[in-house]
């Protein structure tokens, strides 16, 4: 009689915790859906293709060049659309949730999210980032030249310690 006690115990607690789970992990899909996340990662590969065009001046790309460099950038952004898709991005995506956010903490999220402020936040969040990696975009162009005469003189640095250490 224990035996089948302590079986049905077991059995609720583990039921219990399935259903739990289960609103818990609604809860984070609804949150990421009013987050605008499965917008998010659309929009992430539009400005790819602004990033694109910055990629293309870095190289120094050539205008015979320019057809081959789009073929190639073109099937690298359909590939990360189909492996990177927010369908196969979703569960991944909620398991994170699920494992750093309390049940509390999501309803709150969602709460904000679901908001009139939340919602603006949302609807703009696209602009604000495009404008950041513009800024990131133009500081790093000033910051390159320098990374460069670093990186260079560095590898200067470690050609001439090996070569010291073959010579010893």
């Amino acid at each position: 009689m224990r035996k089948i006690l302590l079986i049905l115990f077991t059995s609720l607690c583990i039921s219990s915790n399935a259903l739990a789970e289960t609103g818990q992990r609604a809860t984070v899909e609804a949150l990421l859906l009013a987050s605008g996340a499965d917008q998010m990662v659309n929009t992430m590969y539009d400005q790819m293709d602004v990033a694109m065009i910055s990629m293309s001046r870095q190289l120094d790309i050539k205008d015979a060049e320019r057809e081959g460099f789009e073929k190639h950038m073109k099937n690298v952004n359909q590939l990360l659309r189909d492996e990177m898709s927010w369908e196969k991005l979703r569960d991944p995506m909620i398991d994170l949730y699920m494992a750093h956010y309390t049940e509390q903490e999501l309803q709150d999220m969602l709460a904000f999210y679901q908001s009139e402020t939340g919602q603006a936040m949302v609807r703009k969040m696209p602009e604000v980032i495009a404008a950041s990696m513009q800024i990131t975009q133009g500081m790093m162009g000033d910051i390159m030249p320098k990374i460069q005469a670093m990186t260079k003189q560095y590898s200067e640095s470690l050609r001439t310690q090996r070569a010291k250490k073959k010579a010893d």
